[in-house]
């Protein structure tokens, strides 16, 4: 064995502890570095969760109605001719519900989508007054189906009275 002399015995100390520094930075606080930083990226995507479903609930009420809005929307079930009869009783209900005189209505076809709805038209001849019809618009548009007005035809039933005749195709919309 050698003897070394105090530079080298400083050397060899320096070079020990260096060699120690990064054994102990490999080897011990390198993976709890890297873990930590596993575990703060895991805590700020718990963290964005949470705010999530906080909004969520913070807006609970909104998504339920809309959600019971677009539940009424897919009611339409059972075979083509089943809802095509459905559609026709909603239409329907909405001419009397706005007092409406409906001299004839008929099914006017189905056809597909590419998105996979169904559409149902039915066509309507129906008599009454403006406000009448307006009301029967209005109730389309606010029926608890998908149901769209396509085209209107307005035409006076004759010059004396204010009665008006009404044509109007409806579409309805159903899922599948």
């Amino acid at each position: 064995m050698m003897k070394l002399n105090n530079k080298e015995k400083t050397l060899a100390t320096l070079v020990g502890l260096v060699l120690a520094i990064f054994l102990l930075k490999a080897f011990v606080f390198g993976p709890i570095f890297e873990k930590i930083t596993t575990y703060n990226q895991e805590i700020e995507q718990s963290k964005m969760a949470i705010r999530k479903f906080m909004a969520l609930e913070h807006n609970r009420s909104e998504i339920l109605k809309a959600q019971k809005q677009i539940e009424g929307y897919s009611s339409l079930k059972g075979s083509d001719e089943d809802k095509t009869a459905m559609v026709m009783s909603k239409v329907e209900a909405e001419a009397r519900k706005a007092k409406l005189q409906v001299s004839d209505m008929s099914p006017g076809g189905s056809s597909k989508t590419k998105g996979g709805a169904v559409i149902y038209s039915i066509q309507l001849r129906a008599e009454g007054k403006l406000d009448d019809i307006l009301n029967f618009l209005s109730g389309i548009e606010k029926a608890s189906t998908l149901l769209q007005v396509a085209k209107l035809t307005l035409s006076n039933k004759d010059e004396i009275s204010d009665v008006l005749k009404l044509e109007v195709i409806v579409l309805g919309v159903s899922f599948s």
